[in-house]
C-alpha cells in the first residue's frame, strides 16, 4: 500500500516531504531509489533514506535496513548493524510508522533476523575465550529457531523449512529427524521447493523414515519443476544411477546442465540479447522491403530504425560476427540518445558478451538507465544480474549511470 502510494507522489514532492523529515516519505524515496522506479536505481542513497526513516522508528525502513547491512546493499556489510535493526523492527507492541504492518510482514522480519542470527551464531560478542563464543553460539542458535517457530506459526512457509533444517542438523537443539519430517512434510504440502527437496533428501538417506528412492525421486521432480537448482542436481543423480526412476543417462546430463543454471533461471530466461521489445511498437516484418527501409532509417540516425533493425538481426538463429557487430552499433547508437529498450537490449550484450566484451558494469547502468527511463523489465533484469556482481561491481554500475548524459 505504502509503495503503491510512494510511485503515484511526484519525486520532487516526496523527496522535499523526505527533506522535511518525514519518515514515510524517507521510506519511500528510499524504495524508489532501490527500485530505479522513476529515478536512477542507487542502493547507497537508499541506505541514506532508510536510515533516516528507521532511526524515526519506521519499522519497514528497519527491516530494509537490517537486509541492507546483512546483504551488504549499498557497500556496507555489518551483521551486527543487521541485527540491531531487525531487533527493532521485530519488537511487539512498537508504534512505529508503517500502519499496515500485517502479520505476514510479522513472520518475515521474524524470519530475516533468525537468518542472520543463524548465519552469525557466535560472532555478535568479541573478546571472549572459546568456551564464551561457544555458549553465545549456542543461544543464537536457539534464538533463531524460537524465531523461526513463531514466523512458522504465523503462516510462513520458508520459515517452516528453516526450522525443520535446523532439527535435521541439531543446531540449537538436539537433532531430531522426526521432527524435522514433520516440519518438512507440513511446507512440502505446501508446495515449498526447498522442504520438498530436503523431504526427499531424508528418504534417500533414510534419516527418520525407511529409505525409498521413488518417492525421494517424486519429491526432487516437484521442487525441480518450480526451478530449485539443488533438486535439480538430486533428481539427475537419481536418473543417472536408476535410483527410484529409470535409467538414463541422457536425461540426468540435462538435468545437470539446468541445474548449473537454475539458480538464475529467470536471468537465463531474461538475460537474453534481443529479448526485449518496446510494448508500444508492433513487430516488424522481416520482408527485404522492411528490412531496407529498416536500414534507411537507421544511417539517417532515427533511433527507432535503428533499435527495430538491430532487435530484428537479433531474433536471427545464426548472426555471423559482422552482423553481431551492427547489432551492437545500433543499439548504442539509440542508446546514447536515450531510447529505453535500446538501452535494455545493449546492457544484455555486455552481460552475455555477444559482439561486445563481457562487463557485468556497463551491463548493470544501461539496465539502470533503461528502468530509470520506464521500460519495466529493466528493473527485474538489474535485481536479476546484481546476484552475479559484487557490491563494489554495483555501487560503480550505479555511479556511471547517475553520470551519464545523453
Amino acid at each position: 500500500m505504502e509503495r503503491a502510494a510512494g510511485q503515484a507522489i511526484p519525486l520532487e514532492q516526496l523527496r522535499q516531504a523526505a527533506s522535511e523529515g518525514a519518515a514515510a516519505a524517507q521510506y519511500l524515496l528510499a524504495v524508489r531509489l532501490e527500485r530505479g522506479t522513476g529515478v536512477l536505481q542507487n542502493y547507497s542513497q537508499a541506505l541514506q533514506w532508510f536510515t533516516a526513516a528507521a532511526q524515526q522508528g519506521h519499522r519497514r525502513a528497519q527491516q530494509r535496513l537490517g537486509h541492507y547491512y546483512h546483504s551488504g546493499l549499498g557497500g556496507v556489510q555489518d551483521r551486527a548493524a543487521a541485527r540491531h535493526w531487525l531487533e527493532l523492527a521485530a519488537r511487539e507492541g512498537q508504534e512505529g510508522t508503517a500502519t499496515d504492518w500485517s502479520s505476514a510482514d510479522r513472520a518475515q522480519v521474524l524470519m530475516d533476523l533468525a537468518a542472520v542470527l543463524e548465519q552469525g551464531a557466535g560472532q555478535s560478542e568479541t573478546g571472549q575465550n572459546e568456551t564464551g563464543q561457544n555458549e553465545t553460539k549456542q543461544a543464537d542458535l536457539r534464538r533463531a529457531a524460537e524465531l523461526y517457530r513463531q514466523a512458522a506459526d504465523l503462516g510462513l512457509l520458508e520459515a517452516v523449512t528453516s526450522l525443520g533444517v535446523m532439527y535435521q542438523n541439531g543446531s540449537g537443539m538436539p537433532q531430531d529427524f522426526a521432527e524435522a519430517l514433520r516440519l518438512y512434510e507440513q511446507a512440502a504440502a505446501a508446495g515449498q521447493a526447498r522442504a520438498q527437496n530436503n523431504l526427499g533428501l531424508l528418504y534417500v538417506r533414510g534419516n527418520g523414515v525407511v529409505q525409498d528412492y521413488t518417492r525421494a525421486a517424486a519429491l526432487f521432480q516437484a521442487a525441480a519443476e518450480q526451478g530449485l537448482a539443488v533438486a535439480m542436481g538430486n533428481l539427475a543423480t537419481m536418473y543417472e544411477n536408476g535410483y527410484g526412476v529409470p535409467l538414463d543417462e541422457a536425461l540426468a546430463a540435462d538435468l545437470y546442465r539446468r541445474a548449473g543454471r537454475a539458480d538464475s533461471a529467470s536471468a537465463r530466461r531474461n538475460l537474453q540479447p534481443g529479448a526485449i521489445f518496446d510494448a508500444r511498437l508492433v513487430p516488424p516484418g522481416e520482408d527485404a522491403e522492411t528490412l531496407a527501409r529498416l536500414r534507411q532509417g537507421a544511417e539517417r540516425g532515427d533511433p527507432l530504425a535503428q533499435f527495430l533493425l538491430g532487435w530484428v538481426l537479433l531474433k536471427q538463429d545464426a548472426l555471423s560476427q559482422a552482423d553481431r557487430a551492427q547489432v551492437a552499433e545500433l543499439l548504442q547508437a539509440a542508446a546514447q540518445v536515450g531510447y529505453p529498450p535500446a538501452m535494455a537490449n545493449l546492457g544484455l550484450m555486455y552481460v552475455e558478451g555477444r559482439a561486445l566484451p563481457q562487463d557485468y558494469v556497463l551491463g548493470y547502468m544501461w539496465l539502470v538507465l533503461a528502468a530509470s527511463a520506464g521500460q519495466e523489465e529493466a528493473a527485474a533484469l538489474t535485481a536479476e544480474l546484481s546476484r552475479r556482481m559484487t557490491q563494489a561491481q554495483i555501487a560503480e554500475a550505479q555511479d556511471w549511470a547517475s553520470r551519464w548524459n545523453p
